[in-house]
């Protein structure tokens, strides 16, 4: 088989160059570590390119980010573990991932909790300082005194 410049796995354009791990990453949902295992999950080379893998290994790969438990993936590599409507361990990608974050931060606002309320005046949510960091608005600095 040739190689491809560009190779699309779960509807992203994944570049042909890059090795497996590092392109599997490029997907939002798979993160390095997830990436790696499926590499090692699959006995694919880590010096092995994107753009000469084959159909039926690309068509794996998507069976595995799309449920990574099913082969063999421990669960704690699973972004949504007990899903509060499902109660289940799911692993959710693209454009699934960005409405369920956007989900979870509007129950956050509506439960009134901590997090909520920080999301709702956009401040900073993980504890970070915000006495010198994180001001948003115009500068306003001193104005020289006209002589």
């Amino acid at each position: 088989m040739s190689f491809r410049h560009l190779v699309r796995i779960k509807s992203t354009d994944l570049e042909g160059h890059l090795p497996v791990s590092l392109g599997l990453s490029r997907i939002s949902g798979v993160n390095r570590r997830l990436a790696q295992t499926i590499v090692k999950t699959l006995n694919i080379p880590f010096s092995e390119r994107i753009g000469s893998l084959t159909d039926a290994i690309i068509k794996e790969i998507e069976g595995i980010i799309s449920d990574p438990t099913a082969a063999g993936i421990p669960v704690w590599l699973v972004n949504r573990r007990k899903d509060r409507q499902t109660g289940e361990n799911l692993h959710i990608t693209e454009a699934q991932l960005i409405l369920q974050n956007k989900q979870d931060v509007e129950r956050y606002i509506r439960i009134r909790s901590r997090r909520g309320i920080r999301h709702q005046f956009k401040l900073k949510v993980r504890g970070q300082r915000t006495r010198t960091h994180g001001k948003r608005g115009t500068t306003v600095g001193v104005s020289k005194r006209k002589r």
